[in-house]
């Protein structure tokens, strides 16, 4: 099964290099994130994710990742099915969705503002040149010599020194980088020279930051919940606007009394 590297992946591989990098060089920073937990735990698997990473993306550039993450061949062999069946599945279904396009009845094109006649005529003849390529030989060739590879592939066990599969490693980089950066733009908020260096910029919270929930997970009581450190002694103290820490934009506010009218008293 192919699988495609995108450039959102790479970027993300890229951002959490960075960060690690800029908490490295930066002790006074470093100092700050190590308080809401930013462990050498969580910096050695840090960069242990992103070297999967890089191994992972050169393994599939290579054409011989290892993508099973089942322990028996027969699991293995199932799992091979399963990519042939999705493979040739979203391509037929991208066929159809270039046919509806190709006739204008979805999509942006022009044949999409084109008068019901024509769409019914010139439409019809472009779509059905599109479903004729949903039974392409050639892809049908490769999809099945592809299974071919992978169910032979299953037989055997991963090859030595073979990084986790390119999914999952992305998957747990990606938790890994939210929950740090977040919080580096919860605790640096205002000060641009302190995020530079991380690949961030100050301005409006991320989405994620601005409800209740958010604030519990990533904001100053955040603290007593990373490697079960006491939010007490997390919290950001005075000593912290030195820092450009100061007052929390992001706690919740007393909502405002609104005035009552008093009632008549009645003799």
């Amino acid at each position: 099964m192919k699988i495609k590297i995108t450039k959102y992946e790479e970027e993300l591989v890229a951002a959490a290099e960075k960060f690690l990098d800029a908490a490295e060089k930066n002790p006074s920073s470093r100092a700050v994130l190590e308080r809401y937990g930013y462990s050498t735990e969580e910096r050695d698997r840090g960069r242990e994710l992103v070297r999967d990473a890089k191994l992972a993306f050169e393994w599939e550039r290579e054409g011989k990742a290892w993508r099973f993450i089942s322990k028996t061949p027969e699991r293995r062999k199932a799992e091979a099915k399963g990519w042939f069946s999705e493979n040739t599945r979203r391509y037929v279904q991208s066929r159809f969705k270039a046919a509806e396009e190709a006739a204008g009845w979805t999509g942006i094109g022009p044949a999409k503002s084109w008068p019901l006649s024509r769409k019914l005529t010139v439409g019809v003849a472009l779509a059905a040149k599109e479903v004729v390529k949903a039974a392409d030989p050639s892809f049908w060739l490769e999809a099945r010599a592809e299974l071919k590879r992978d169910l032979e592939n299953a037989k055997g066990n991963a090859p030595e020194g073979a990084p986790p599969p390119k999914d999952t490693v992305v998957v747990e980089l990606r938790g890994w980088y939210e929950r740090w950066h977040l919080l580096a733009h919860r605790v640096f908020r205002g000060r641009n020279d302190l995020l530079a260096p991380f690949g961030l910029t100050s301005g409006k919270a991320p989405p994620r930051l601005r409800g209740k929930a958010a604030r519990e997970q990533y904001g100053e009581g955040a603290g007593g919940k990373l490697d079960g450190a006491s939010a007490d002694a997390c919290a950001i103290d005075q000593d912290d606007d030195d820092d450009g820490l100061g007052p929390d934009p992001l706690a919740a506010k007393p909502e405002p009394q609104r005035p009552t009218k008093s009632l008549p008293i009645v003799n």
